[in-house]
């Protein structure tokens, strides 16, 4: 079985090499933030989608800086494209009937493409510019408005110091934030759409995205303070409803959601660094009701960044802690929960670094993962492949990563995750036969081989 699960991986490196040679004449094509400042993607990325200090300036400045800023808007749009295609597999297959998103159970995916995006990013008018994403997803077959931001962003002067006063409007917690540390644009960049991922996840941690509209507003003082207030509602009616277009609104809040940010950052020379707090409290209604008793979940969370920006060495190290706490009163009257209180934890760090070569820039990521929380029987109850035998939310592991850029817009990524613990135990973690699970799943089962190959024009 091992010898053909390599023979696969050697077959699919081999397809897609080719495909990458067949690219290669249209290498010079240019992303739409290039085009607009006419400064090379190096400026603002270390290796996309990661920001340098430029490139977080860029984005808190409304993405407007333009090579043509005496001109009424920007044209042509500023107009990009991404293109995803990736090979999955599993250590075990899936449990019969499929627990991916494409219902399959079958091992080796090959998914040509995992993902196709649309871009409209970069400035609008002066002060105003977007980050638009429309995605079509290949595992699923659908089209939605993925990642939205725009925003109003003004400079002016505070104590003779430079201060930009924003406004945004956004689809997902954290998706207008500028560190690579918050949850939506957090390593790991990108990752498989069929393979099994642990049960319990924050609620800030993506449990929003594309459920919910957001308003607020933001400074940005002296290249040193930030600090954010914005407003969330559901996007399942009202005015946010176009917010979430293309995605079925399970997620339903009760009234508005807000979300804080703080952070502090600091460079000198080659390095960075930043230290900063986010978080949210939601009042979220059980699965398929929009009245009556809510659940209520309060995010806080910390994080930090470093960074070293060399000439060809690039390192960054990141961290993030979120702690949720969960007030279960809906849940545990409709006996779904087990506790009316838990807690959830998550940690995250990861270790990057990349080298800029006459070839192309290569290098790669180090991951640790865990997330711990209360025993809930009820919340995390046996089932095949994604359930929890002891009933907690307990999973941890690594992630080992290379990347290689051949040409600035093309990365080739090779992932492996591993898994220690899955949904509360290293072995037999979904159940037993007598929890009416036939075949227990172990956590290494899970462990999972991702090639990827994300094309941007």
């Amino acid at each position: 079985m091992l010898r053909n699960r390599w023979r696969m991986t050697a077959v699919v490196l081999g397809v897609l090499g080719v495909w990458l040679l067949l690219l290669a004449g249209q290498a010079q094509a240019v992303p739409s933030f290039a085009r607009q400042t006419g400064m090379d993607c190096t400026a603002c990325h270390t290796v996309f989608p990661e920001l340098t200090p430029f490139g977080r300036t860029f984005k808190l400045t409304g993405y407007t800086l333009s090579k043509k800023s005496d001109k009424p808007y920007e044209f042509p749009p500023p107009i990009s494209a991404a293109f995803l295609a990736s090979f999955t597999n599993l250590a075990k297959p899936l449990p019969q009937g499929g627990l991916a998103p494409n219902g399959s159970s079958r091992n080796d995916n090959v998914n040509v493409p995992q993902e196709m995006s649309l871009f409209y990013a970069g400035r609008i008018v002066p002060y105003v510019g977007a980050f638009v994403q429309g995605t079509y997803d290949g595992v699923s077959t659908q089209f939605l408005l993925d990642h939205a931001d725009v925003r109003f962003a003004y400079p002016t002067k505070l104590w003779s110091k430079s201060l930009v006063l924003g406004i945004t409007m956004n689809n997902a917690p954290t998706a207008q934030d500028v560190l690579n540390t918050v949850p939506a644009w957090g390593f790991p960049w990108a990752a498989s759409s069929v393979s099994l991922t642990p049960a319990a996840a924050a609620v800030i941690d993506g449990g929003l995205d594309q459920q919910v509209g957001g308003f607020g507003g933001y400074f940005y003082w002296n290249n040193l303070l930030y600090g954010e207030l914005t407003f969330y509602r559901t996007t399942r009616t009202g005015f946010t409803q176009f917010l979430g277009a293309g995605t079925v609104t399970e997620t339903v809040v009760d009234q508005v959601v807000p979300y804080w940010r703080v952070f502090l950052q600091h460079q000198w020379k080659q390095h960075s660094f930043a230290l900063g707090t986010f978080g949210l409290a939601a009042r979220i209604f059980p699965p398929d009701q929009s009245r009556g008793p809510t659940d209520h979940f309060t995010d806080v969370a910390v994080d930090a960044q470093y960074q070293f920006l060399g000439k060809k060495h690039l390192f960054t190290a990141q961290t993030l802690w979120i702690h949720e706490f969960q007030h279960l009163g809906a849940s545990f009257g409709q006996k779904v929960s087990a506790n009316r209180n838990d807690r959830l934890d998550t940690y995250r760090v990861n270790l990057n670094y990349y080298y800029r070569s006459p070839w192309g820039t290569l290098g790669g990521t180090a991951a640790y993962f865990t997330t711990w929380g209360t025993r809930d029987t009820g919340l995390y109850a046996p089932s095949p492949g994604g359930g929890s035998r002891a009933g907690y939310p307990n999973s941890n592991g690594f992630i080992v990563e290379g990347s290689y850029l051949p040409w600035k817009y093309t990365k080739i990524t090779v992932q492996y995750t591993i898994y220690n613990k899955f949904n509360g135990a290293e072995t037999g973690y979904d159940g037993t036969p007598t929890t009416g699970v036939p075949h227990p799943r172990n956590a290494r089962e899970n462990n999972t081989l991702y090639i990827l190959i994300w094309q941007m024009i």
